[in-house]
């Protein structure tokens, strides 16, 4: 579903605020299905379709700032930057329809908090930093 519906959902990552994609996000790890990545100068944004036990699937999206190897969750942002409420940002799923449904959520989520991404410095504990360049 993310493939088929998630290019003209995020467009405005493309149209709006000029990043490329949607790029392919391999499967491996806990995004077991992979998912789309945008890219802009020093970021990337990831969307991912993830799978948990029994079968749960969910949507979940990461912002990473490539240069400095840090990333930060989607609803950490919405919430750090006084948007609203991490319940607004939803990943969890089920059904096919709840996934849909997150894949809204998230592009809602997404197009308030990107503005705030011009100048990013990121910084502890919103942000987290691997110890190795991504």
């Amino acid at each position: 579903m993310l493939w088929t519906e998630g290019p003209a959902t995020f467009s405005f990552l493309v149209d709006t605020y000029g990043f490329t994609g949607p790029h392919t996000v391999e499967p491996s790890g806990f995004h077991a299905h992979g998912g789309l990545r945008y890219e802009r100068g020093i970021l990337s944004i990831e969307i991912c379709v993830w799978s948990g036990h029994g079968g749960e699937q969910g949507v979940s999206t990461k912002v990473w700032v490539r240069e400095r190897s840090a990333y930060a969750g989607l609803s950490a942002l919405y919430v750090a930057h006084g948007l609203g409420s991490e319940r607004d940002v939803p990943d969890g799923g089920g059904s096919g329809h709840v996934v849909r449904k997150r894949i809204g959520e998230q592009s809602a989520a997404l197009r308030k908090v990107v503005p705030h991404l011009v100048d990013v410095d990121p910084k502890p504990p919103v942000w987290t930093f691997l110890p190795f360049p991504v």
